[in-house]
């Protein structure tokens, strides 16, 4: 067998080559590659367990290593305001718990951090006849708590790439919530319809990159003695052709019944 290497050094490669290639030897890429690892970690970490799902977040040196910028995209799935004591962007709070993360590792020279709110890009693009669509096809769960963040993160998946992970930790976080409840079942029927209506788009004439999309959830549901798999798909997703660009994302959920596991694969237009 060949030697084995880390995948996220070749996730990361093209964008430091592009950024430091002129600043960066090969023992300087190792440790900033592993800082970059444990900070983008610690800061995922710290806000989803303020309800928020990140999608991207980058870190990012000038190539005198003076300046450092940090780019955070994620999607809020309620009122950051009432869901948190602080509020995620409020200056003297970044500066007070996300400044002192970069100390630690020895960045402390001059910084700036970026945040995009991926349900205020929604608000700002999407119109009102497609929005007025997918809400319809939606109605019935207007009532449940993922109603607001699942219609913004359909329009997500129709027209931002590499948003698999972001759908895998929604599923994730729901399926946590309500997994030993009856509510269960309601919500695999949004995620049914939600599947659905990307292999009807040309029908309800909305845009969408996907060409194809599959779920996966596989666990002891309900607490059964064996394993049993959920699965949801729509359009066509080849796992046997190299060449096809699928995005494909896995997550693990941890619950009283075992850990559950939530892959979700999208053939997306090259």
């Amino acid at each position: 067998m060949g030697q084995k290497s880390n995948p996220n050094s070749f996730q990361l490669l093209p964008k430091t080559n592009n950024l430091f290639s002129s600043s960066f030897n090969s023992l300087e890429y190792s440790n900033f590659l592993k800082d970059y690892l444990t900070i983008s970690s610690n800061l995922t970490s710290f806000f989803e367990k303020n309800n928020c799902l990140v999608k991207d977040c980058h870190i990012m040196l000038n190539n005198d290593k003076s300046f450092l910028t940090i780019f955070v995209s994620f999607l809020p799935l309620n009122d950051l305001s009432k869901s948190t004591k602080n509020n995620l962007l409020d200056v003297s709070f970044i500066i007070n718990n996300f400044w002192a993360v970069f100390n630690k590792f020895g960045y402390s020279n001059s910084k700036r951090i970026v945040f995009q709110n991926l349900n205020t890009l929604v608000l700002d693009k999407k119109s009102k006849d497609v929005d007025a669509k997918i809400s319809d096809s939606f109605k019935l769960f207007r009532n449940e708590p993922y109603f607001d963040s699942g219609n913004t993160l359909f329009f997500l998946v129709c027209n931002i790439t590499n948003s698999a992970e972001l759908l895998a930790k929604f599923i994730a976080f729901y399926f946590k919530k309500y997994h030993r409840s009856s509510k269960i079942n309601k919500f695999f029927n949004f995620l049914q319809r939600f599947v659905s209506l990307i292999g009807l788009k040309e029908k309800l004439g909305f845009y969408s990159i996907l060409k194809g999309i599959k779920i996966q959830i596989k666990g002891r549901f309900r607490g059964s003695s064996r394993t049993k798999i959920r699965v949801f798909e729509a359009g066509s997703i080849p796992l046997q052709t190299v060449s096809m660009n699928i995005k494909y994302s896995q997550v693990h959920v941890s619950s009283s019944y075992g850990v559950f596991g939530v892959k979700v694969w999208m053939l997306e237009q090259k």
